[in-house]
C-alpha cells in the first residue's frame, strides 16, 4: 500500500514559523519541513473525511482546540499533501474561503490504521470510490476551470448538507447532556425506490388523479439523522429526521414527486421500520432547507397538493438558508449567524404546510 511521506522527527510544532508567504493554490512542502503530523492533525483529517467537503470556517470549529492552531494544521496538511482544497468564487469573482476534502487513498488508509475511521468494509470501499472521484474531478482547479458550472452546483449542494450537519454537531456539543446527535447518515446507503400509484395532473390547479397503474419513484434523502433527548420521558427520547437540501435547481413537479416518495415511504408503507439502514419506529419530520424564503414558501405550497398526500401533511417542514446566513456582529467582525449561533438550527424556524406556526427540532 503506497504511503505518503512523513517527517522522521517524532515531535511537532505546528506553529513553527513559515519562511515566506505561501502560495494559496500551489503546495510548498519545503516551507513545512519543520512541521510534522500529530494526533491532532489526524483528527483534522478524520473530520474532513466525515464531512466529505467542509469549509475552513466550520472545520476550525468542529475540531477541538483553538481555531488559530486548527488553521495551522489545515495549512500543514495541505502543503504536505495529505489533504486538498479549493476556493469557490465569490459574488465579486474572487476566490472565497478554502473548502477542504480528501483525494488520496493513502490519507484514508492512514485514518483506518490510526483507528480514527471505524467503518465496515463496504463503507470503506465507498469512501475509496469517493476519493477516486474527487481526484478525477480535480476540484483544486476550480479557481481556473473555465467550464465549472456543473462542479459548482454539486459542490454547493454538498456544502449545504455539510453546513446543516455541522450545525447539528456544534449545537449538540454546546448543549451536551440535553441533546445528542446519535447518528448521521448520507449517501448511497440511503438510496432506495418506492412503488406508488401512477398519477396525472388535472386541469384544476393543484389537483392530481391517481391511475390504476404503478410506478417506482426514487427515495434518496440527502441525509437521515437521529437526535437523542435524554431528559424526555421514556419512549420520547429519540427523534428521527430526513433532511433535504434544495437549491432550487429542479422544477416544482420533480420536487412534488420527491415529497410523494417520502409520504409513501414513511406513511403508507412504513419502510423506515423494516429497512436495515433505518430500522426506526417513526420519522418525526422530513426537513427541507431552501436557499431563499420565497422558494421555501413555494415548496411549502407545493406540499399542499394532493399528489404529495391526500391532504396537507405535518410530516413536511420547511426553512430557508437566509435565516442561517444573515450577517451578525461578532466582536469587531461580521459573520454569518450560523458561525456565531449554531443553535439557530434548533430555533422555531421550521414551518409545515398545515399550521400557521413554526416548529423547532425538539418539538
Amino acid at each position: 500500500m503506497a504511503r505518503l511521506p512523513m517527517d522522521p522527527s517524532p515531535t511537532i510544532n505546528p506553529a513553527s514559523p513559515v519562511q515566506q508567504r505561501l502560495n494559496r493554490f500551489t503546495r510548498q512542502p519545503d516551507q513545512m519541513a519543520a512541521r510534522q503530523i500529530t494526533d491532532k492533525s489526524f483528527q483534522v483529517m478524520a473530520t474532513i473525511e466525515r464531512y466529505r467537503f467542509a469549509p475552513s470556517s466550520l472545520l476550525v470549529r468542529l475540531v477541538p482546540g483553538g481555531q488559530r492552531n486548527n488553521y495551522r494544521h489545515l495549512q500543514t496538511l495541505y502543503h504536505k499533501g495529505f489533504i486538498n482544497r479549493f476556493a469557490l468564487p465569490t459574488v465579486y469573482g474572487t476566490p472565497g474561503e478554502f473548502v477542504y476534502y480528501l483525494d488520496t487513498l493513502s490519507a484514508l488508509h492512514l485514518l483506518v490504521e490510526k483507528g480514527l475511521l471505524k467503518l465496515p468494509e463496504d463503507q470503506i470501499r465507498r469512501s475509496e470510490e469517493n476519493i477516486r472521484l474527487n481526484r478525477q474531478r480535480a476540484y483544486h482547479q476550480l479557481h481556473k476551470d473555465p467550464d465549472q458550472q456543473g462542479k459548482l452546483l454539486y459542490i454547493q449542494h454538498e456544502l449545504m448538507v455539510s453546513r446543516f450537519h455541522a450545525l447539528l454537531e456544534l449545537t449538540c456539543r454546546k448543549f451536551s447532556g440535553r441533546v445528542a446527535l446519535e447518528q448521521w447518515k448520507q449517501g448511497p446507503d440511503l438510496w432506495h425506490h418506492v412503488e406508488v400509484p401512477q398519477v396525472r395532473k388535472l386541469e384544476i390547479p393543484g389537483q392530481w388523479q391517481e391511475l390504476p397503474g404503478k410506478e417506482w419513484l426514487p427515495h434518496r434523502p440527502d441525509a437521515f439523522f437521529t437526535l437523542h433527548f435524554p431528559g424526555n420521558p421514556e419512549g420520547r427520547q429519540h427523534s428521527h429526521f430526513f433532511y433535504e437540501a434544495d437549491r432550487g435547481t429542479e422544477n416544482a413537479t420533480r420536487f412534488k414527486m420527491k415529497l410523494r416518495a417520502h409520504w409513501h415511504f414513511i406513511v403508507k408503507q412504513n419502510l423506515h421500520r423494516t429497512l436495515g439502514c433505518y430500522n426506526v419506529h417513526g420519522i418525526r419530520a422530513v426537513l427541507t432547507e431552501s436557499t431563499t424564503s420565497q422558494w421555501a414558501h413555494n415548496l411549502r405550497q407545493a406540499a399542499k397538493e394532493n399528489v404529495v398526500s391526500p391532504k396537507p401533511s405535518p410530516l413536511f417542514w420547511f426553512t430557508t438558508s437566509e435565516l442561517l446566513t444573515k450577517p451578525t456582529a461578532s466582536g469587531k467582525r461580521t459573520l454569518p449567524l450560523y458561525l456565531v449561533q449554531p443553535e439557530v438550527i434548533f430555533k422555531r424556524i421550521w414551518a409545515d404546510p398545515v399550521q400557521d406556526k413554526f416548529f423547532n427540532l425538539a418539538d
